[in-house]
């Protein structure tokens, strides 16, 4: 395991009690400490996990109290930051938008989690076959899921770039994203990879689904 799963559960603490988690989200966020978490064969490999959170402004985020938990800046620019800390755990807060366009109630006033990253940096053939596992996995739960990325054509968002990635949606609420292969800077800006809309949310001139209906464990090709 690479990730320091008890020092994550005090980070995502953390979060909840400076606001930036909901009671909800905080839930999500410490599901993956679990041991019956439904990715957990996937966090066991990962190098990193990350939190994405939403912000009204990214400059009024409580940096002072962070850096007493040993925050470093691993990349920012307007609306965005990132910081790392040890144990392979990084939190993410922006006020730019990172998603595609959704049906949703949040304002941008608002403070939310955008979803959680768990990110697979090696690129060898046994992590290759674990990540490919993530559209088995997620049909057995009836997650709705969709692949970015072709693993050819590398994934460009938030001045980064890697080989691939798969977004899992269980719920209207949750995002997971699982990104594939070395994380590597890029210099041709934000990125203009998105995440995908989460399908239960999905404007009505995107819907695909017969009658209205969202089916179940369906790739979504955006």
């Amino acid at each position: 395991m690479k990730i320091d799963l008890q020092k994550l559960k005090h980070l995502v603490a953390f979060l909840y009690e400076q606001d930036l988690l909901s009671p909800g989200e905080l839930e999500y966020a410490q599901a993956l400490t679990e041991n019956d978490f439904s990715f957990a064969e996937q966090v066991k490999i990962a190098d990193s996990v990350h939190y994405h959170i939403h912000v009204a402004d990214v400059s009024a985020i409580p940096y002072d109290l962070l850096k007493l938990q040993e925050a470093n800046i691993v990349n920012q620019a307007e609306g965005y930051i990132k910081l790392a800390f040890a144990g392979g755990i990084n939190f993410i807060f922006s006020h730019i938008p990172v998603a595609q366009h959704e049906r949703t109630k949040r304002r941008v006033e608002e403070t939310y989690l955008d979803h959680i990253g768990i990110d697979i940096r090696s690129d060898d053939k046994p992590a290759y076959i674990t990540f490919q596992q993530i559209p088995l996995v997620s049909a057995q739960h009836d997650f709705l899921f969709t692949r970015q990325g072709d693993g050819k054509d590398v994934v460009k968002c938030c001045h980064m770039q890697v080989n691939e990635k798969y977004w899992v949606y269980p719920n209207e609420n949750l995002n997971y994203e699982f990104a594939f292969g070395p994380l590597v800077i890029h210099e041709g800006g934000f990125g203009v990879d998105l995440r995908p809309a989460n399908p239960f949310n999905k404007v009505k001139e995107e819907a695909s689904a017969c009658c209205g209906a969202t089916p179940k464990a369906a790739i979504f090709v955006n």
